[in-house]
């Protein structure tokens, strides 16, 4: 069985056996030199050394045993580390491993679903007997699996762009109010099979230095996980943006399914998601957060999210710094 095929449980084993040997050799070689201290005392007593002699002995013994204890415990210590490290190592392999299996049946879902729509489609504006009124009317369907098409690739090569450090901005001064509102107005003519309710408290007039492309993306990542959690077929949001001191921060809050709160320093990373990918309803391939955050830091700022657990919503509050010459 090779490392990486090792499953926690067996990592843990391995760990904790190693940790008892480990201690079990510490505790049997004290106890050797100890009873060996004492056979070298006992010996130059039979041998009829003086006491002064012998108490000499015992003293330099004591000594090397402490020297040799100390070199024991450094040791000793140097292989725990080493072996915690080898496990925290195989730990964090394993969850990696998982994530990216997940991702990989996410994307799957996430390509396979919208090619079957739009060959459905396809045949349906071939087919003779279909009327054309019907035919003109699942236009707009497949225009909306394209774009879903075109987000999770764009998704994934903005991925592979961070990871190799070359994602760029263009920064200019934005009307972060206007933004907003345009990137609301995305998500509500994006979404079909979901009734969204989009309440709008976006103060006017705050301007930062900002990539507007890549900034939109980031808070329709936000607005699309809220829509894709909503739990239902109706999406209760609000987006809000207020100024404080030199910053702006926009809030977005959701009343969908939310999360345990456990979860909130998991979701911003790579390939996460809530559950397996072979039951879970909600679609998704586990980077659009990860995009969300790496862009707000790209921009100076930072995303948090917050919720009081399962049944509750979530809240994500993205924070930027104001242009300074506003």
């Amino acid at each position: 069985m090779s490392l990486r095929n090792l499953s926690p449980r067996t990592a843990l084993i391995i760990f904790v056996v190693l940790v008892v040997f480990v201690l079990a050799q510490a505790t049997w070689w004290v106890v050797f030199m100890a009873r060996l201290t004492d056979e070298k005392v006992d010996i130059a007593s039979e041998l009829g050394a003086g006491a002064e002699y012998v108490e000499l002995l015992h003293r330099q013994e004591i000594s090397r045993q402490i020297m040799l204890g100390s070199e024991g415990v450094v040791f000793l210590l140097l292989i725990l580390l080493g072996t915690w490290l080898i496990y925290r190592s195989l730990r964090q392999a394993e969850k990696l491993r998982r994530r990216q299996e997940n991702f990989l049946m996410a994307v799957t879902h996430e390509l396979k679903t919208p090619l079957t729509s739009i060959n459905v489609y396809l045949d349906t504006l071939q087919s003779e007997k279909v009327p054309a009124a019907k035919k003109h009317a699942v236009i707009p369907r497949i225009k909306q699996d394209l774009r879903r098409l075109e987000r999770l690739v764009n998704d994934i090569l903005a991925a592979g762009r961070f990871d190799a450090g070359g994602f760029e901005l263009s920064l200019q001064r934005t009307d972060l109010s206007v933004l907003l509102h345009s990137v609301a107005d995305g998500i509500v003519d994006l979404v079909s099979d979901v009734e969204i309710d989009l309440v709008r408290e976006i103060e006017p007039g705050i301007i930062v230095q900002a990539d507007a492309p890549i900034l939109s993306r980031a808070v329709a990542a936000i607005l699309d996980n809220a829509v894709k959690y909503s739990g239902g077929e109706r999406a209760d949001i609000r987006i809000a943006l207020r100024q404080r001191k030199r910053r702006a921060e926009i809030s977005i809050a959701d009343k969908g399914i939310g999360m345990a709160t456990s979860e909130l320093s998991l979701i911003f990373d790579r390939f996460y998601r809530v559950g397996h990918e072979l039951t879970r309803s909600s679609r998704g391939s586990g980077l659009g957060l990860y995009l969300c955050r790496e862009m707000i830091r790209a921009h100076g700022g930072e995303v948090v999210a917050r919720t009081e657990g399962p049944g509750h919503g979530a809240e994500f509050i993205i924070t930027l710094p104001r242009d300074k010459g506003q």
